[in-house]
């Protein structure tokens, strides 16, 4: 098992995707997606559509129940096959991404997350220990 590279923890957070090469955009040729998962540096995205290594894109993440997407660039850092269901994953590094805006993003991902764990405990003393 190689060593584990990442500086930030991931959380489980699922959100509809639209990634577009810049020189597509005006085209709307779109790649949508679902995020597997997010953290500070950049996000997870399983899609039909293979993204190429290294490619910059325009990324709009519509978090659930909140109005206004959130609006940033990134780079395809990795992509590997997943299911036959999920297709491709992308790892995509945010490059340019509004301070509130991450914020936004990372406090959706996170109360999911708590949410998730605090419901995976039977006995109420287990939940302190998350704090």
């Amino acid at each position: 098992m190689g060593k584990e590279r990442r500086r930030f923890k991931r959380f489980d957070a699922y959100m509809s995707v639209k990634c577009a090469l810049p020189s597509q955009e005006s085209a709307k040729s779109y790649t949508v997606g679902l995020t597997k998962d997010l953290s500070r540096d950049g996000i997870c995205v399983s899609s039909s559509q293979s993204i190429p290594h290294g490619s910059v894109l325009n990324i709009e993440i519509d978090i659930p129940d909140d109005p206004r997407p959130i609006c940033t660039t990134g780079k395809v850092m990795w992509a590997r096959n997943g299911s036959a269901e999920e297709g491709i994953d992308h790892g995509i590094r945010f490059m340019n991404i509004d301070p509130i805006d991450k914020f936004r993003v990372l406090d959706y991902a996170y109360n999911h997350w708590l949410e998730t764990k605090v419901n995976d405990y039977a006995d109420p003393e287990q939940i302190a220990e998350l704090s």
